[in-house]
């Protein structure tokens, strides 16, 4: 069952036009832009699998991206329709998903994730500035698992020594 809900989490991220190479890009930018050292292309996908393969990511990645969908096709009339086409500060429930993810790998995934929800690089703000599709959790789940996958990529090399 475990492979199925993750292989389906992979699948449904990339129906969203998120693939695991754009995680690695993402979590490669972030690493070399914070710490500024060369990475290693073996281990970063070896980080991005080991985040993408637990179902407990794989459960918040399906459940954020339904409630996306459902969004999407909510009736016009519902109140809260409007606060999720802007992505309305006082929601929270998409940074709480997303939290339920890097909490998995450590605080400092946590804090990472923070960091990269308030600057939205790269695929984050992609995803954040569309306005022809209501991704209110996408971004935060694209943010959560670079943040997560750099985390797993130090521990992988022997730990974060900074």
């Amino acid at each position: 069952m475990g492979q199925d809900l993750q292989a389906s989490a992979i699948q449904k991220l990339a129906e969203h036009d998120v693939r695991m190479e754009d995680i690695a890009f993402g979590t490669k930018e972030f690493l070399t832009n914070k710490y500024h050292d060369a990475i290693n292309d073996t281990q970063l996908e070896q980080a991005v699998a080991h985040v993408l393969h637990k179902d407990e990511v794989a459960d918040i990645i399906l459940t954020a991206l339904y409630l996306d969908e459902q969004a999407a096709i909510m009736p016009d009339t519902q109140p809260l329709k409007a606060r999720l086409r802007r992505d309305a500060n006082g929601h929270n429930v998409d940074e709480i998903l997303a939290i339920g993810i890097t909490q998995q790998f450590s605080a400092a995934a946590t804090v990472h994730y923070g960091l990269l929800d308030d600057l939205k690089p790269g695929l984050i703000g992609e995803i954040n500035d569309k306005t022809d599709s209501i991704n209110v959790y996408l971004d935060d789940i694209l943010a959560a698992l670079i943040a997560s996958a750099a985390m797993v990529y130090l521990e992988l090399g022997g730990g974060n020594t900074y």
